[in-house]
Order: C-alpha cells, then sequence, then structure tokens
C-alpha cells in the first residue's frame, strides 16, 4: 500500500486544514472532514457514519451531505464492522476491509465514528493521509467539546445553547417536524443541596444529564442553561407529541433511583418557536409555562400556547422593532 504523501496532494490538504481548523460546530467540522477527503481521493467513495452507543452497544447511521437531506435510521452495525467500533480487535489506525479500508474515529477512548473509503479501480488510499486527517478530526473535535459542553453534566452550554436557539428560530420547519423549546428545572433542588451537600447535588446534576442523553433523540439539543435549570431543542411532529415526549420523561425520572437522593423530580416548561422573532420572547415563553408548572404541583410539564389560550398565563409579546430579523 503506497504510503507516500504525494507533493500533488499539499494544496488540497492545505486547504482542507485551513477549513477544519475554521469550523466551530461538530457537524459542520464533520462535512468539512468529508469534503476534504473527498478532494484528496478522486478514484475512491468516501463515506463517514456517526455511531451512537446505547446501554452500551454502538448504532450508526451515515452523515448527511446536506442540512435539508432525509436523515437514515439508526442501525447496528454489521458483523465485519462492529468489532472495530466495539474495539474488540487489536487497535490500528486503518483496519483493511474487502473493498478498502475503515478508519475509526476516536473521542475519549469510545469510537463516535467510522470513515469508509471503498477504492473504485484498483488503486489503493493514501493511509497515511487517511490516519494524519483523521487524528486532526479527533483533536479538534476535542476542542469544540471543551468549548462547547458544560464541565459537570457534558451536555451542551449556555454558549451553544444561545447558538443553536438562535439557528433554530431562523429555519424552517423540515421534514413534517417542527423545533420546540423547554425549560426544564428539578424540584426542591435547593433541599437537596442544603440537606446532603453540594457533593450529592452535583451527583444529581450529573445523573440528571445523562438520563437525558438516553431518552431523547440524537436529534435533539441538551444543554445545561444554569444552576439546576436545562434546555432542550426539541424536533417533533407537533406540540402533543412533544408534550407527551416531556410528560413521558418525568414520569420515568419520579421513578428512577438516585444513590444519595430519594426521589429526583422536574417540572418543565415548553413553547413552540414558530412564531418567536427573538430568542428572549422564545426563552420568556417557556418559562412563563415553566413557572405555571411549579406553581401548580410541580413534576409536570405544562405548554405556554395551551396555558395562553385558556387565560392562565399571559400573553409574551414580540419585541417591538422595525428590523425584521428572519
Amino acid at each position: 500500500m503506497d504510503d507516500t504523501l504525494h507533493d500533488s496532494h499539499l494544496p488540497e490538504l492545505l486547504d482542507g486544514l485551513i477549513d477544519l481548523t475554521a469550523q466551530r460546530e461538530r457537524r459542520h467540522l464533520q462535512l468539512t472532514l468529508l469534503t476534504t477527503l473527498r478532494d484528496l481521493l478522486p478514484g475512491a467513495t468516501v463515506s463517514l457514519y456517526n455511531c451512537r452507543w446505547i446501554d452500551g452497544r454502538p448504532w450508526w447511521r451515515p452523515l448527511a451531505d446536506r442540512d435539508d437531506a432525509e436523515l437514515a435510521p439508526w442501525r447496528l452495525p454489521g458483523a465485519a464492522l462492529l468489532p472495530i467500533i466495539e474495539q474488540k480487535l487489536p487497535r490500528q489506525d486503518c483496519y483493511q476491509m474487502d473493498t478498502g479500508v475503515c478508519v475509526p474515529l476516536y473521542h475519549q477512548g469510545q469510537v463516535i465514528g467510522v470513515l469508509l473509503v471503498n477504492m473504485v479501480d484498483d488503486s489503493e488510499p493514501d493511509t497515511r493521509l487517511l490516519t494524519a486527517l483523521a487524528r486532526i478530526h479527533e483533536n479538534f473535535l476535542g476542542l469544540l467539546h471543551v468549548s462547547d459542553s458544560d464541565e459537570l453534566t457534558g451536555l451542551g452550554n449556555r454558549r451553544l445553547f444561545d447558538q443553536h436557539l438562535f439557528r433554530a428560530l431562523s429555519q424552517a420547519p423540515q421534514r413534517g417536524r417542527r423545533c420546540f423549546l423547554a425549560l426544564l428545572d428539578i424540584d426542591h433542588f435547593k433541599q437537596v443541596n442544603d440537606r446532603y451537600g453540594h457533593l450529592i447535588g452535583d451527583e444529581v446534576l450529573l445523573m440528571l444529564g445523562q438520563y437525558m442523553q438516553r431518552h431523547f433523540g440524537p436529534e435533539d439539543g441538551l444543554y445545561r442553561y444554569g444552576g439546576e435549570e436545562f434546555a432542550l431543542l426539541l424536533l417533533a411532529r407537533d406540540g402533543e407529541q412533544a408534550l407527551s415526549q416531556l410528560e413521558a420523561f418525568c414520569r420515568s425520572l419520579a421513578s428512577s433511583h438516585f444513590p444519595q437522593v430519594p426521589q429526583v423530580t422536574a417540572s418543565i416548561g415548553l413553547a413552540a418557536l414558530e412564531g418567536c422573532r427573538m430568542p428572549s420572547e422564545a426563552l420568556e415563553r417557556a418559562d412563563k409555562a415553566l413557572y405555571y408548572a411549579k406553581q401548580h404541583g410541580r413534576n409536570q410539564a405544562c405548554t405556554y400556547e395551551t396555558l395562553e389560550a385558556q387565560g392562565l398565563v399571559s400573553v409574551v409579546q414580540a419585541p417591538s422593532s422595525d428590523i425584521d430579523l428572519f
């Protein structure tokens, strides 16, 4: 196998590195890696698969090349790739397959993606080039994770949430799904800190973050908004489906085991992003629904639009401005 990095690759490689280091989101980073490899390997079919781990088992699906593309379903990897993803084989930079090579992408010791390079002729891919770009991708993904993640829970932090909320407000509904904002607050969390101490309080926050990751889908945005409050950007067919997901989460959380605390419950406020022009308007709607949920029993999810129609909350007025931002 030819491992020589040809000089003819240098301009495309430099352009690819510049593009890679300019990205600030994981999806854009992945797309840039994919585009760079396709430019450098015109005689190959290059695919990138994302891996999602559920209860210790990996599921995967191909990265969608376009934002408006239909997402493929998550499925179990085939028998040839499963031991590579589960790291049951001696670790290698590239694994030889029947029609090409497989390059695992790692993050925090776990395979979170797979590059498949299949040659369409008798040539062989430059494995040193593939390995170098894969490691650069991993290093930069680690930097993005540090800057965009909450240190305690591993969920997205407030900075990332603000970016994603602003972007969600500017996008039209896609594939028959609408975007909803939910604000989640742990009930009586101050009592947990006062009675058990802040170390146990941090354990509750950490476990709640992990539970949210198991309960909600990989396309849903999960963030620690601040303190004991979390934010979610949910994709659902309609408000009824979004509320049903949140109600199921409340029930499941209330029956879950926390080692040091007898029971943990949460109150949630839900609001549709449609009709909101500014992030502050969406946040105020969700916050009003959250406040109502906490004032009327806690351990429940309430929807702003339903409460507003029933006259149970005051109407949130759109920001007065002559500038149409979207």
